[in-house]
């Protein structure tokens, strides 16, 4: 497996098992074959709404949880809530999560941002980023964070390939992960 590691030095695979649009039943099911086959980093979010299948997908696969890179993301209507991270751990099945994003650049995402920064304060989360976010937003939460962005998932492709983003990002040491599309690795 190949690993890419983050500014924060937290080492994450560079292949991934997405779960967008993938029923409970399948992602439960392409979680296990996942694991099981050698992949080792998973990315959900709560609005795909197939986070308990991922987490009993992990449970049934028998790898152990440090050795699985598990990705999910805020819905901007959980942003301001107090419990948002602990609830998608409990959904999830997990202690802890290894990245975790604000999904979109809506709502009150500068508090959604305070709630994973303290997340990581507390260990539930081990890095932070961003997840459809570009310029103006994307310079406003920066200027406002405390735990810079380890990555920052945005639609890309030959048609649009971001790079005015991808420059900016350097500087910050923001892993973009050259996506096909918002939504997989």
């Amino acid at each position: 497996m190949e690993y890419v590691t983050l500014n924060n030095r937290v080492k994450m695979p560079k292949l991934s098992l997405g779960t967008f649009r993938l029923q409970p039943k399948d992602a439960e099911e392409s979680v296990y074959s996942a694991l099981t086959n050698g992949y080792r980093l998973i990315d959900t979010a709560n609005a795909y709404m197939n986070e308990r299948a991922v987490g009993r997908g992990i449970k049934k696969s028998g790898v152990p949880r440090e050795e699985i890179f598990l990705e999910s993301k805020l819905w901007p209507t959980v942003y301001e809530k107090e419990s948002a991270v602990d609830e998608m751990l409990e959904r999830l099945g997990v202690d802890y999560v290894d990245l975790l994003l604000l999904h979109q650049p809506a709502g009150n995402y500068l508090d959604g941002y305070k709630t994973m920064e303290k997340a990581v304060k507390e260990g539930k989360v081990k890095s932070i980023g961003l997840s459809n976010f570009e310029s103006d937003r994307l310079e406003e939460v920066l200027k406002a964070s405390k735990i810079k962005p380890t990555v920052i998932q945005v639609e890309a492709h030959p048609y649009y390939p971001q790079n005015e983003l991808r420059e900016r990002i350097k500087k910050d040491n923001i892993l973009y992960p050259g996506l096909v599309s918002a939504r997989t690795w």
